[in-house]
């Protein structure tokens, strides 16, 4: 007998089928990269998920037992050479007595991540939320494998070749209709409309919003930038965190803006939005996040991003070459009521950092011709 399993399309499964989708419409979704979701069933019952979006360069598998609890998720993202790796592979197990509920937090948890430079990284945590957890790290090529064709998914799912996957209606099972699906690929964040944060007199929403905040512009001098690699970090971090992006540019003299909010009714709660260094006046036409060496975008969740860490409520910009010579810099000019300060010779421009302590990321932004614009490092306030 030929081993067959059903194929509900749809745009996911949240333990009822959101959105069925017919095959055609899903294989046009396949062919367009956009997202849409797989349901296996196996006598009926759902045994596997998986959730596709191959414009973000992501699939996702998701088991379940005979119970319906979720024993078993993998993350699979895209090389820049086209194939699939493995990025994170986690696994629940436990007897049938834990309760579906209780089961994702007291049975046996294990997850494997690994990344592009070739680390794997292992938790156990043989009790789930009871305690005790064992790390491990070595080095570990990911598993891959070549990008499926639609309808060709058993590689991925550790299915025999010689299974049918048969389309099916998704008659017998719970249906919903929402206009959210209930997964979102990982899309890494992204800029937002930080170009308009330097516009003059603008209003905005602060974070949280409680309150609205307008906006003042100022021009706050020049950074020297000898080697033309710049680093954003806290200043008082410049002995241990002075790694700079890794794009870089021409030798020479930028000027630094900074985006100021000034925060609801009080006209002393002034802080900085964002700040940027113009390495040309030609308008920016695309955006993307400033990487470290070893940084990859491919490493990030939803949302996620690489930033540089704040511990002492403090920002800069610094050459990589003035850096060491940097360390006591901040110390030494003490920021006062002032937001914002700059060495007299032009070797840095430090300000307060948004609300506080937290990590920021910066973001390059390009002209027509790719070339670099500007460096803006986000407040995200």
């Amino acid at each position: 007998m030929t081993d067959t399993r059903n194929v509900v399309y749809a745009d996911g499964w949240d333990g009822s089928v959101v959105n069925p989708l017919s095959r055609t419409e899903a294989e046009a979704r396949d062919a367009a990269g956009t997202p849409y979701a797989v349901l296996l069933l196996a006598d009926g019952r759902p045994e596997c998920v998986l959730a596709m979006s191959w414009a973000d360069g992501y699939c996702g598998t998701t088991r379940f037992d005979h119970r319906g609890r979720r024993v078993a998720a993998d993350e699979w993202r895209r090389t820049p050479d086209g194939d699939l790796f493995l990025r994170c592979r986690r696994t629940w197990n436990g007897p049938d007595s834990i309760g579906e509920h209780e089961f994702p937090h007291v049975a046996a948890r294990h997850a494997t991540t690994y990344r592009l430079n070739g680390r794997r990284h292992d938790i156990d945590e043989p009790q789930g939320d009871r305690g005790g957890r064992l790390d491990t790290s070595r080095i570990e090529a990911a598993p891959r494998t070549p990008r499926p064709a639609f309808g060709v998914w058993h590689d991925l799912l550790g299915l025999a070749a010689g299974v049918r996957l048969v389309a099916a209606a998704a008659d017998g099972l719970p249906v919903t209709s929402d206009g959210e699906p209930p997964w979102r690929p990982p899309r890494p964040m992204a800029p937002g409309d930080v170009e308009n944060l330097f516009v003059e007199g603008s209003e905005r929403t602060v974070a949280g919003g409680a309150e609205r905040a307008r906006l003042e512009v100022r021009q706050v001098g020049d950074v020297h930038l000898p080697s033309g690699r710049l680093i954003a970090t806290d200043p008082a971090w410049l002995e241990h965190d002075a790694v700079p992006y890794t794009v870089t540019v021409p030798p020479g003299r930028y000027p630094v803006t900074l985006s100021l909010a000034r925060i609801g009714d009080d006209p002393r709660h002034l802080r900085v939005a964002a700040a940027r260094l113009d390495v040309t006046d030609r308008p920016v036409r695309s955006w993307e996040m400033a990487l470290r060496p070893g940084q990859d975008p491919i490493d990030l969740g939803h949302d996620e991003f690489f930033g540089f860490g704040v511990d002492a409520g403090m920002a800069c910009f610094v050459d990589a070459d003035e850096a060491a010579g940097r360390i006591d810099t901040w110390r030494e000019l003490g920021f006062g009521d002032e937001a914002y300060l700059r060495a007299g010779d032009g070797g840095m421009v430090l300000w307060l950092s948004g609300w506080g302590d937290g990590a920021y990321p910066t973001w390059i932004g390009r002209d027509v011709e790719g070339a670099v614009a500007c460096f803006v490092a986000d407040m995200l306030l």
